[in-house]
Order: C-alpha cells, then sequence, then structure tokens
C-alpha cells in the first residue's frame, strides 16, 4: 500500500514528472539520521522541531509523521518562491484532498546529515518552516524524551522485535506497547483510543499526531457520544472539550485534558487526532512503519498510609501505580478495536513491586496523600532526573509574560503543610476516597519521594539557560517546584528573586521548559531579570505540594522579594496561552499561610 500510494502521488505531478526521490530504498533514506540524537526547539509546551539548515538559511524543522508529504513556507525563500514544477494531490488528515504546488529546494541539512529532500510542496505558514513528513520519516523510529527535550532517530524496525525487547525485565519503569495501524488511503499511523467525560465515552481509532502539541476530537462523533463542549461566545462553534480522561490502554494515559473540538472532521477512518499532550507524558518510540507506540515511564509506588521518612520498605497493602495489589492477575487491558489498534502493557516487577506485564495495567495511578514540602536531591550542572547527562539546546523564542501580584512562596510552609492528610485520588473526586503518597522508582529501581521529581538544564546557542522540569507523579492538587539559580563557580546566586516551576492540578508526567530568565521578564520585573542572567545553572531546591497561585497552567515563575510581586511565564493550552480549564467541581479550601498573611485585617 505504502509503494503504491507514493507512486500515486508520483503521477499527480504535474509538468516536470515525480521528484520525490521514490527510487531510493528505506535504508539508503535512512542512513543520515540514524543514531542522531538532536535537541528539540526551546518550547513551554512539547513540539517536536529542531534545528536545520535549508541552503545557508538556518529553519525549524518539523517532524510529522501523519503528513504524507514534506512541505515548506514561502518564507523561506529570500528572493521570493521558485516557480513550481508542477502540483501534488495529497489527502488530508481529517478528511479529503488538497492540492499543493511543488517547489525545488536548496539542500537541506538536519543535525549536520543532508535530507534526501530535493522538492516540497509549499505551505500557506506565515514563519519560515520546513516540514519533514512520512515521504522522508517512513525509515525511521523516533524516540522522544520529553524530560531532556530530545528525539533519537534509529532505524524502523519490526513489532516482533519490539515485543522481545518490551518483555524483557525493566525494574525502573513501566513500559507499554501500543499497536499501530495504518491508514487505508493517507497511509498515517492509527492507534486506538478511549476519551470519557462524566458518563459519556467515545472509543477508536484516533491519527498518532507530531506536528501539533493539542489532541483533537472530532465534533459529531463526540456530540453523539454525549460529550459536552465548552462553552463559548453566542453563535460561535465549539472550540474545546474538557474531558475526564484520554487513554490509549487502561490507566495508560491523561486525567484530565482539554482537547480541540474539530468542526470539520470527515474522515472515515478516524476521530481525530492524539498529540504530544497524550503520549509526551512518556518516553516515547514511535515506529510508524513499525506499527509500535513504546511509552516509557518510571514506576510509582504508594503506601496505603503515609509512613516515616526513611521507612521505604512496601508491606503488605502496597499497590503500584497502576492501582494493582502485589502479584494480582489482570486480563488483557488492550482498547479492543478490531483491525485498528490493540494496545499492550510491558514491564517486569520493580524490587518490592507488583509487575505491568504484558498483558496492561488495571486502575488510574493513585495520588499523594502526604502533602507537605519535602526537599528533592540536588542535580548537578545540566543533570537530569534520569542520567545526570546535560545536552546542548537550540535557539526558539519564549512566549509573553502574566504579571501578578501576591503570594511569595515560603520553603516548608505549604497549604498542604500537614503530615498524613488524606487527599482525593483524582482532581474532583470526592474527599472521601482517601488516596496514598506516591513513591517513584530512580533509573536503579529504587524507590523514594525524591525520584518523582525531573529537572534537566542545557544552554541554549544563544547563551540563554533553559530548564525542563517534570513531575513523574500524580498531582491531585497541583505542585511547584523551587530551583536554586547557580553561578559560574557552581556557587549559589543570592538574587533576592525567587524562581520555580508550577504545575496544575494532572496525572503524572507533565513537563514543562523555560528559558530563565524569559525575555519578556525585563521590562516585567527588571531586577530579577539581570539577576537571573547571572546564573550559569539551576538545582532542585524544594517541593511543595499545590500549584502556584497566580500560574493557572505548567508555568514558570519569578517572584520579587521585596515587592512580592509574581510573573509567570506558561504553557499554551487550546483555550488560549496559559488559559487554564474551568473546574467542574470547585471545592473550597483555607488558604495557605502565606496567603492568609496578606489579607487585610476586618475593620475594628
Amino acid at each position: 500500500m505504502r509503494g503504491a500510494f507514493l507512486l500515486w502521488l508520483c503521477l499527480g505531478v504535474v509538468g516536470s514528472g515525480c521528484h520525490r526521490e521514490v527510487a531510493s530504498s528505506p535504508s539508503s533514506r535512512a542512513e543520515g539520521l540514524v543514531g542522531r540524537t538532536l535537541p528539540l526547539l526551546a518550547s513551554p509546551a512539547l513540539r517536536l522541531t529542531v534545528a536545520g539548515k535549508l541552503g545557508t538559511r538556518t529553519v525549524p524543522v518539523v517532524l510529522d509523521v501523519a503528513r504524507p508529504l514534506s512541505m515548506v513556507s514561502q518564507e523561506c525563500f529570500e528572493g521570493g518562491l521558485p516557480p513550481p514544477e508542477g502540483t501534488v494531490r495529497a489527502p488530508e488528515i481529517a478528511g479529503g484532498f488538497r492540492a499543493w504546488p511543488v517547489v525545488p529546494l536548496p539542500a537541506l541539512t538536519v543535525g549536520g546529515a543532508g535530507v534526501p529532500l530535493r522538492t516540497a510542496g509549499v505551505s500557506g505558514e506565515k514563519p519560515c518552516s520546513v516540514t519533514l513528513g512520512s515521504d522522508v520519516l517512513e525509515p525511521y523510529a523516533l524516540t522522544v524524551d520529553p524530560l531532556r527535550r530530545e528525539v533519537t532517530f534509529t532505524a524502523s524496525r519490526s513489532r516482533e522485535t519490539y515485543v522481545a525487547e518490551t518483555s524483557a525485565s525493566d525494574a525502573a519503569r513501566e513500559v507499554h506497547r501500543v499497536e499501530l495501524s495504518r491508514e487505508p488511503v493517507g497511509d498515517w499511523p492509527l492507534l486506538a483510543a478511549r476519551v470519557a467525560q462524566g458518563e459519556s465515552e467515545l472509543t477508536g481509532p484516533f491519527v498518532l499526531s507530531t506536528r501539533e502539541p493539542f489532541s483533537r476530537i472530532a465534533l459529531g462523533p463526540a456530540d453523539a457520544q454525549g460529550l459536552q463542549p465548552l462553552e463559548t461566545a453566542a453563535n460561535l462553534p465549539p472550540r474545546t472539550f474538557a474531558v475526564d480522561s484520554v487513554d490509549v490502554a487502561e490507566g495508560v494515559g491523561v486525567r484530565p485534558l482539554v482537547v480541540e473540538a474539530a468542526g470539520r472532521w470527515d474522515s472515515p477512518s478516524s476521530l481525530g487526532r492524539l498529540g504530544p499532550d497524550v503520549w509526551g507524558r512518556f518516553t516515547a518510540t514511535l515506529d510508524a512503519k513499525g506499527g509500535v507506540l513504546v511509552l516509557r515511564r518510571p514506576r510509582v509506588l504508594a503506601s496505603e498510609a503515609p509512613s516515616p521518612r526513611g521507612a521505604e520498605a512496601p508491606g503488605p497493602g502496597d499497590v503500584e501505580t497502576v492501582g494493582r495489589p502485589r502479584g494480582a492477575s489482570v486480563p488483557d487491558s488492550g482498547i479492543a478495536l478490531s483491525g485498528v489498534s490493540r494496545a499492550e502493557a510491558s514491564s517486569a516487577p520493580a524490587p518490592g513491586a507488583s509487575s505491568a506485564d504484558g498483558q496492561g495495567a488495571q486502575g488510574v495511578p493513585s495520588s499523594s496523600g502526604d502533602a507537605r514540602a519535602t526537599t528533592p536531591s540536588r542535580s548537578g550542572a545540566g543533570a537530569s532526573s534520569a542520567d545526570g547527562q546535560g545536552a546542548q539546546g537550540v535557539l526558539s523564542s519564549s512566549s509573553d509574560a502574566r504579571a501578578t501580584t501576591p503570594s511569595v512562596p515560603v520553603a516548608g510552609n505549604s497549604s498542604a503543610d500537614r503530615q498524613g492528610e488524606q487527599r482525593a485520588s483524582t482532581p474532583g473526586a470526592p474527599a472521601s476516597q482517601l488516596t496514598p503518597r506516591q513513591r517513584c522508582s530512580d533509573a536503579h529501581g529504587v524507590f523514594s519521594e525524591e525520584a518523582c521529581y525531573g529537572l534537566h538544564v542545557r544552554r541554549e546557542p544563544d547563551g540563554t539557560v533553559s530548564v525542563v522540569g517534570a513531575v513523574f507523579r500524580d498531582l491531585p492538587e497541583g505542585g511547584r517546584v523551587h530551583l536554586e539559580p547557580v553561578g559560574a563557580e557552581g556557587q549559589r546566586l543570592e538574587s533576592g528573586c525567587a524562581v520555580g516551576l508550577s504545575f496544575p492540578a494532572t496525572s503524572r508526567g507533565l513537563t514543562t521548559q523555560h528559558r530563565l530568565p524569559w525575555p519578556s521578564l525585563a521590562q516585567s520585573l527588571p531586577a530579577c531579570h539581570a539577576a537571573l542572567t547571572q546564573a550559569k545553572d539551576f538545582r532542585l531546591s524544594l517541593y511543595e505540594e499545590a500549584r502556584q497561585p497566580e500560574c493557572p497552567t505548567a508555568c514558570a515563575f519569578v517572584t520579587e522579594t521585596s515587592s512580592r510581586r509574581t510573573v509567570c511565564e506558561c504553557q499554551p493550552t487550546p483555550l488560549g496561552e496559559g488559559v487554564a480549564a474551568p473546574s467542574r467541581k470547585k471545592t473550597s479550601r483555607e488558604p495557605p499561610p502565606e496567603e492568609r498573611e496578606l489579607e487585610p485585617e476586618d475593620p475594628r
């Protein structure tokens, strides 16, 4: 089917014939990037974009496994668009076909390796960018590390090879293997997923997407299953859905999540697309040709009740993150869609932990019950929680900041600083549902609270420093990680500003990346911007339950100690830049101590 489709694409080129080098063997095309690990362009949300060169010009290169045809925008040609060599009529993932003018390209290199792309379709994007589609990416398997913000290219392998590999023991990580199928016309990868909202569920095939950061659901099928979109202004079509969960296997996914609503989705073979906001919660290997998506994440243990610090031996009541009692047998967890997709989980028992075996996992990750500030172990320069190695970055712009006023984080004085307090297992769950504290496995399979937080620091080509923060356990009330700026000699910098990362209430695996300081901080808090510019590294300092009040999504925050003014740079969402989803259930809580101190006294 793949060869027939490429031949059909070539026959669609008018005038000068086919210039897509379809005669090249997959092995010869794969040689250039195999074994290369490239940094993704710095961005708060996870985007599969790397740096490349088109001729002598540095350009962003988007990796899009769901697009049959590689594209280039008109802005990439300084002397104007070259004369088209013809047109190509190609299928679109939302349904239907579209004709694209095809133009010749200068030599394209990515990571120092030449890419065999001589012509490309012309996209209507305003900024300059090159998109590599499946005509270039088909021979590769892409492994995306969301904490290090890197993508590694390897040669595509057979499904049987992945089955054997993922069946091996892994004491430190869960490994879930999800089967991919191919769309019969466009040949892009499909996987089965289940979207839940209250009592309503939508289950079926979705396009595995790597281009856009957000998932998208077709409005028609969602409405037919009873899913309710978020309200918009009068007479405007629905834009988003706030769903309770999106799963690719039982308990393997994200909860809750805001996804885009696709008003025009005419594809008869899919219900939408699944983006990095779902599979990016894991270290993911995407092999469309091999028909496999492999998802890896640290194991998590949760005790029945909070135990004193240092009591790490799991007792009889301990459960793994998937919520299964140790030693319990589990039926096949695949989301059954005949002929479309099947999900399998494969990992080995960790010391003192139950296994997520090849038959899948039951339940939902349990959330933290010990709500108090903790001090994670410190990382070295440029270190991540995974391997402690630094990584070189590439240039990218940051989003604008949001400025507000009160609240200065106070170390060890969290709003949830009550030893042994029990929380609800998922955001919005009844308070009567008691939940245990989670501990995560490190690279050696040892469980601790400190292993639940990851930090990766890298220096970008323009000399700025970016940090990536990750939380590998559930956050029923959100959380914030305080960072310690470090100078060139390894000394702690006294900046007069508190800096950290804030996370909303969500399930585990969320990451966010920010430049510290980000450019617009120079206008919002100039003194903090000047002080943080001197930082050459950042280290984990303190973790607190509950998010930063001024930061609605996954954000970086800086608080000026003297003025108590906090400025955030936040991830975009389908609702807009740093806009959080409205809560479906709000519970009244006593404000944290630092906020109570700022409240005005009653008049006397």
